[in-house]
């Protein structure tokens, strides 16, 4: 999610190479897929949170030069999703979240911290990133984009960003919430003529075996990865890709909480469900919630970054998941069902976690759901740009 008090339920993050990155691209149907080397989970490895704020569509064909991109992410155990992208000529490889609650690129920078350039910084609500505005040649997957604005960051104090499997961040937000009104990778793709259709769509693997992490298909929609129609709302706000969303139900009893409405928003960039602290206790309780772990703790009061300190995960019993209830959300007057094997993440040492996470975020952005990587893992979900909406279907 953006800038403005956002938490990521997320690993530690990190901002430094911690791999070699492996490229092996395959053209099929005039798109180039970029195949990325899993990583197996390490001794380090934690749940941790860090809080904020149908048509078909196909695939390009061979002969269509100016169809969709289709860019491979990678899954860590269903808490980081990320790609590959390029900067330079020729291009210099970064890992990067690819954030549909934020709006910037950003990478690590090689430069000292004092500089002649355009000074800037972000805030997240796992720590800040402050450096300086460059421009240069972008390469997502098969697509070079001229001359974009990114933030070469030179500070990374966060602890979410000390530890993990990325480098940077590609928001995929509105320029709204574009720091430095910086024009974002997407819009330039779309202005300077890269995608056929002004739209992108995410498809999040939650096997944490399989072959693939994850796919984003720039311009347009791969058929494989969806079940039946997608359900549309319009976007409310600019910004954050935000809808208006429905009541929210416990195997299929109403909470009272959203029966006159709520706002929520799509991000990729966040690993669980969010939403007020009322109701969120109420799903907690439903499904047996034993305990908030706080087993970051130390290594959270390592940092300055208030956020951090107060980060933990809520502990539920692996053994009763088939007593758990069913979790829905009602989005264009239909229900978007979770099963407890939907909404529960495991972590390194196999303990079940809630995937439900208690945010209270304050007017004027609030209260808002984040609807995470937990949800968009269960529905394939189009970023429609060109009509302004959003979109979601089962995923396949």
């Amino acid at each position: 999610m953006g800038h403005y008090h956002k938490t990521i339920a997320i690993f530690l993050i990190c901002s430094s190479f911690l791999y070699p990155p492996l490229i092996l691209s395959d053209s099929t149907k005039g798109y180039i897929r970029i195949k990325l080397k899993k990583l197996e989970p390490n001794h380090e490895s934690h749940v941790m949170s860090r809080s904020v704020p149908s048509y078909s569509l196909k695939v390009r064909d061979e002969n269509n030069p100016n169809g969709s991109d289709i860019v491979l992410l990678k899954n860590y155990m269903d808490t980081q999703y990320y790609g590959e992208i390029g900067i330079g000529t020729p291009p210099q490889k970064f890992t990067v979240v690819y954030d549909t609650g934020s709006s910037n690129l950003w990478v690590p920078s090689s430069e000292c911290f004092f500089s002649v350039r355009k000074f800037a910084a972000i805030g997240y609500g796992s720590g800040s990133i402050s450096g300086f505005f460059s421009k240069d040649d972008v390469t997502v997957g098969n697509l070079v984009i001229k001359e974009q604005e990114f933030m070469e960051a030179t500070i990374e104090p966060g602890v979410t960003f000390m530890s993990g499997k990325f480098d940077g961040i590609l928001g995929l937000g509105f320029k709204e919430i574009s720091v430095g009104n910086a024009t974002p990778v997407w819009d330039n793709m779309i202005k300077q003529g890269l995608v056929k259709d002004p739209l992108f769509s995410i498809w999040l693997n939650r096997d944490v075996n399989g072959e693939k992490g994850g796919e984003i298909v720039f311009g347009g929609v791969d058929p494989e990865h969806y079940i039946g129609d997608h359900t549309f709302v319009p976007i409310t706000q600019k910004g954050y890709w935000q809808f208006d969303m429905g009541d929210v139900l416990i195997n299929g009893k109403s909470t009272g909480s959203c029966q006159n409405g709520c706002s929520a928003i799509a991000d990729s960039g966040t690993s669980l469900i969010t939403g007020p602290t009322s109701v969120i206790t109420e799903i907690n309780n439903a499904i047996g919630v034993e305990s908030f772990a706080s087993h970051l703790q130390s290594k959270s009061e390592e940092h300055s970054d208030s956020s951090a300190r107060t980060m933990g995960v809520s502990r539920v019993d692996c053994a009763n998941v088939a007593s758990m209830p069913n979790v829905s959300f009602t989005i264009g007057g239909k229900e978007f069902v979770l099963s407890p094997r939907e909404y529960l993440v495991k972590d390194r040492e196999g303990n079940c976690v809630s995937g439900f996470m208690p945010l209270d975020i304050p007017p004027p952005h609030g209260p808002l759901w984040i609807l995470g990587d937990v949800f968009m893992g269960c529905y394939h979900t189009i970023f429609d740009y060109g009509n302004v909406r959003i979109g979601f279907a089962k995923a396949a």
